[in-house]
């Protein structure tokens, strides 16, 4: 108990206040992260046959979210070698190589040859730069959330984080569907099919750009204010070589991170890119029209992310977590409403559904990052995140998919349920054990 509040002491002094350049820098890359990943879910069903060419669409859609998931398997490791990098030295390196790497690979499959030009070259290309993604960004969210946490104002960490984590990653997913939705409604559907998919990864090269060059402008120092007034004692203890170790100490508590976010990306990755994706190759539903309701919901959620932070902060996060997470289970399962083509009831499950699901996107970011003692939040926020989101969210809609060609569609929302009821047990575990560092 005393680590938690001599760390909620420390972190209260001497710091900056967050500007909107350092606040569009921080969200503006976790935009954009999220984007890239909706824009591949949104258009899997539209690149598989030109990479993954099989008789059967649903087939050759399940093998593009197969490489979807293994984008999400690379990032464990990049969190696991870029995180100590971002806590020994330089936060802001790290952002960029993210936000590099996010660009370099949407313009390379903007314009990347298909099966039929280079033969299995192109799947294989395509897996390596989704793999080269997740590997850049596995550090991103921990870097981002972890200075977030620390320039948020006192009393107004849910407000700010709900902001940062909140609005600006359903920013980023609103962004990839509205995309989708201009791009399938503005053309034919045979051109869509042929090659205007490939428009919404140009636009997302092109907004990485800006990005990279809004976070050029930051100065290191800034970063290093926010991030690296720890004591001595702290920075000695994360240049010695000790830091997995005390990750290690911190096992619960990086658990629990696991499954607080793993939990919420079981549901996200249903929601944004598994059900669009059933819809399009196996309900054979009015694409513009998918991707309309998806943009719908993703207006919802950028609009409920510092509400829902602030009420974090009214009631405590701890109440507003475990509410809101055990809402999360009974919501998963009206996806078992959509067995049947049919895009009334898709926008039913889409929207009922879908709210709690935006609610628990506000807030689980906030919930990690409270989980980490300072000397080691990025490492270990990253980590943590890279395992929830490979394990649970990278799987997500490649299961859903495939459970519902099984005819068990059923398996998933209790699959579903049981982990959220975990991420809740675990959670409090931590928090009984004084694994929670700020005020919470």
């Amino acid at each position: 108990m005393d680590t938690q509040l001599s760390d909620e002491a420390e972190r209260t002094t001497a710091r900056p206040a967050p500007t909107r350049k350092m606040t569009a820098g921080l969200g503006g890359g976790v935009l954009l992260e999220w984007y890239d990943w909706g824009v591949y879910g949104f258009m899997a069903a539209f690149l598989a046959p030109h990479f993954f060419p099989s008789g059967d669409p649903v087939a050759s859609t399940l093998t593009a979210l197969a490489v979807f998931g293994a984008g999400f398997f690379a990032r464990p490791l990049g969190a696991a070698i870029l995180g100590p990098v971002a806590d020994r030295f330089s936060h802001k390196k790290i952002m960029m190589l993210s936000v590099s790497a996010m660009a370099i690979g949407s313009l390379i499959i903007a314009v990347l040859p298909t099966y039929n030009q280079i033969g299995i070259i192109a799947g294989i290309t395509l897996l390596i730069i989704r793999l080269t993604q997740g590997l850049a960004t596995g550090a991103e969210a921990g870097v981002a959330n972890a200075i977030a946490i620390e320039l948020a104002p006192p009393g107004q960490q849910g407000r700010y984080l709900g902001l940062i984590s909140g609005s600006f990653i359903q920013a980023g997913i609103f962004g990839s569907s509205l995309i989708s939705f201009f791009v399938s409604a503005a053309m034919p559907s045979a051109a869509m099919a042929e090659w205007g998919w490939r428009i919404p990864f140009l636009i997302g090269g092109l907004m990485a750009i800006f990005v990279i060059v809004l976070r050029r402008e930051l100065p290191e120092t800034l970063v290093e204010k926010a991030m690296h007034h720890a004591s001595e004692h702290d920075r000695i203890h994360a240049t010695t070589g000790n830091l997995w170790k005390a990750l290690w100490k911190a096992r619960l508590a990086l658990l629990s991170v696991v499954l607080v976010i793993g939990a919420v990306q079981i549901a996200n990755y249903a929601w944004t890119t598994a059900l669009p994706n059933l819809a399009n190759s196996v309900h054979k539903e009015n694409s513009t029209a998918v991707f309309g309701i998806i943009t719908g919901m993703g207006v919802l959620w950028i609009i409920m992310g510092p509400f829902v932070g602030r009420f974090a902060d009214h009631i405590r996060p701890s109440r507003a977590f475990i509410i809101t997470r055990l809402l999360l289970i009974p919501a998963l399962f009206t996806i078992l409403l959509y067995t049947e083509p049919g895009i009334g009831v898709f926008a039913l499950v889409v929207f009922l559904g879908g709210t709690v699901v935006g609610i628990n996107m506000s807030l689980y970011n906030y919930i990690a990052v409270t989980l980490m003692p300072r000397n080691i939040r990025t490492t270990g926020v990253a980590v943590g995140y890279a395992l929830g989101v490979s394990i649970f969210g990278g799987t997500s809609s490649y299961l859903l998919v495939w459970l519902q060609q099984q005819h068990l569609l059923w398996v998933f929302p209790v699959y579903g349920g049981v982990v959220c009821l975990l991420s809740v047990l675990v959670y409090w575990a931590a928090k009984k054990r004084g694994h929670v560092y700020v005020a919470n």
